[in-house]
């Protein structure tokens, strides 16, 4: 009851606008985790795990770079609203490269207290974690940290340096994500630029393309979002 009465309080002043953005949180999420597969494509690196966790784990230390205190409470309070109903309708594949559902968004979360634990407790509680959890939370997340942190200072943008992501023409979740990939071309430099673009695909999902190096979001995957949107 506790939990429940924190999270309202966090949702009640942004219970409008913040509501609206859950579909670009999600999109912004999955754009931060499709490019952690470029920079591990592009520059080779030898991950522990599976690449999906570490996607993960590059996109929520991405994202804590790029966002203000407030886009990244509304992000993860928007993913943990998606992950929930995802985790609620999967069935569980023990060969499946992701790990279990609601075992990644703990994840997440864990991840976000643990960037920044004086500033995050309240929210990271409120949606879930235990307190005997918040001392693994912020150890892990300074391991993490400080593994990306040394690869994202090997791409900082240098005078003349190329776009790393070029979006294509149209599309609503390209649109939505306009902001973010300008934030991303300014913060970071690729080895090759990557274009990010929508195409049809049967599906609700986003892929990183190795081969094309490429970034793709599903048509789909808007609409999908907008259904599962909280009221």
């Amino acid at each position: 009851m506790i939990r429940l009465i924190a999270l309202c309080c966090l949702l009640w002043p942004a219970a409008g606008p913040a509501r609206a953005d859950f579909v670009h949180n999600n999109l912004r999420f999955t754009l931060y985790h499709e490019l952690g597969h470029a920079v591990i494509d592009q520059l080779d690196l030898y991950v522990f795990g599976t690449q999906e966790t570490a996607a993960d784990s590059f996109a929520m230390v991405l994202a804590d770079r790029l966002l203000s205190e407030a886009e990244m409470t509304r992000l993860i309070i928007d993913v943990t609203d998606l992950g929930r109903q995802e985790a609620a309708e999967e069935l569980f594949d023990p060969w499946d490269e992701y790990m279990p559902g609601a075992q990644r968004l703990a994840r997440a979360i864990c991840l976000y207290y643990g960037l920044d634990p004086a500033a995050r407790g309240m929210t990271a509680r409120a949606l879930g974690m235990p307190r005997d959890s918040e001392w693994d939370c912020a150890d892990d997340a300074t391991v993490t940290e400080a593994a990306w942190a040394a690869v994202l200072h090997d791409l900082t943008p240098r005078p003349g340096s190329p776009r790393s992501l070029r979006p294509g023409r149209s599309g609503k979740a390209l649109r939505l994500l306009s902001d973010d990939i300008a934030r991303i071309n300014s913060a970071l430099t690729l080895p090759r630029p990557i274009p990010v673009i929508q195409v049809d695909c049967g599906e609700d999902n986003a892929f990183y393309l190795d081969v094309e190096e490429r970034i793709e979001f599903c048509a789909e995957m808007v609409e999908a979002l907008r259904m599962r949107r909280p009221q």
